[in-house]
Order: C-alpha cells, then sequence, then structure tokens
C-alpha cells in the first residue's frame, strides 16, 4: 500500500510541476506569414496646364507634387514640338495632396487634392479631373494674404461620382485676389 501511495504521490507532482512549467508559456501554435504590406491604389488622374493674364501656356514652369507636405514629383514642363505644356499625376486613394506651380517673376499658385473616398465608391474605374491655373507677374508692392491660399479645392462629389473643386471656395478665392490686384493698380497709379 505504502509504494501505492509513492507511486500516486509521484505522479501527482510530476503532473503538478508539468503543469506548472507549461502555465508560463503560451501554447505554441503554427504562425501565420505576415500579410504582405497593401499597395496603395491609384484612384485618381489629375492633368494641369499654367497660363498667363493672356490664357496662354507659360514656358518653364516649375510644378511639384506634395503628399501631407512631402515633396513626392517634381516636373518642369516646356514647350517643344512633342509636348502640350500638361503635367499630370496618379493620386492614390485617401490622401491629401497639393499641387504648387512655380516660375521665377509669377506669383505661386497652389491647388489642394482630397483623395478621400467613401467605403461604397468602387476603385475599379480611373477618376480624371483636369484644371487650369493662371499664373500671373510677381508684384512686391501687391498685398499677398489670399495669394498663399490654394486657387481650388478638389475632392470627390459623392452626388456627381466625379472629382470636382469647391465652385464657392474658388469663386471667393479669385474675388479676393482680384480685388488685391485693383487694389495694388489703383495704389501704383496715385504715386
Amino acid at each position: 500500500m505504502k509504494s501505492l501511495i509513492r507511486i500516486t504521490a509521484i505522479v501527482f507532482l510530476f503532473t503538478a510541476f508539468t503543469a506548472a512549467a507549461y502555465a508560463g508559456h503560451p501554447k505554441k501554435t503554427k504562425k501565420e506569414p505576415a500579410a504582405a504590406p497593401e499597395t496603395p491604389t491609384v484612384c485618381l488622374e489629375v492633368a494641369g496646364i499654367a497660363l498667363d493674364s493672356a490664357e496662354q501656356p507659360i514656358n518653364g514652369v516649375s510644378v511639384k507634387l506634395y503628399r501631407e507636405n512631402d515633396e513626392l514629383e517634381w516636373t518642369e514642363v516646356t514647350s517643344v514640338d512633342y509636348h502640350d505644356h500638361m503635367f499630370s499625376f496618379k493620386l492614390n486613394v485617401n490622401e491629401y495632396y497639393t499641387i504648387e506651380v512655380s516660375k521665377n517673376g509669377y506669383v505661386t499658385r497652389s491647388v489642394a487634392i482630397s483623395t478621400m473616398l467613401p467605403p461604397a465608391v468602387s476603385l475599379k474605374q480611373l477618376f480624371h479631373y483636369e484644371f487650369e491655373v493662371q499664373l500671373f507677374k510677381e508684384n512686391k508692392a501687391m498685398d499677398d494674404y489670399y495669394l498663399d491660399f490654394p486657387v481650388a479645392l478638389v475632392s470627390y462629389n459623392a452626388k456627381s461620382d466625379v472629382f470636382d473643386n469647391n465652385a464657392n471656395y474658388t469663386k471667393h478665392i479669385k474675388t479676393k485676389i482680384k480685388e488685391a490686384t485693383v487694389a495694388n493698380c489703383s495704389m501704383i497709379g496715385k504715386k
């Protein structure tokens, strides 16, 4: 009987020690391979052109694309036989971008673009948006407060299922710029 009690005690202690040893270790399972990072999905192709006050394309324009204030691309638009003065970029879904158009001697202009899309919008199609940016000669005496604002805010319009600019914003900015230009011209005439 003593040997049966000893064997039972040894089995009990062995079981207790084994259970205690495994209690500190998580159960080992087969590891799933790490998911590959998602590649960004292009949802919008934007194309633009820089025009002067006579609505003619401007040569030698510098165009920069920013995503969340980080410069991504830079291009210079020049006049050559096979080039139509247009610039274009492909933009990823659910990001904020700024396109900056500049040339020495002209006021730098920018266009802000949000590619945020509702989840229900299909990404099987590539959206397109084209715009013109009018550059005008720099004038050091001009009040440039509104010149630092983007000339357009572009985002997805769910009603028409397209990317479009905020017409009210653009009208407001253009009015303020025109007021500043007219006020500057009248100030120059009085000197």
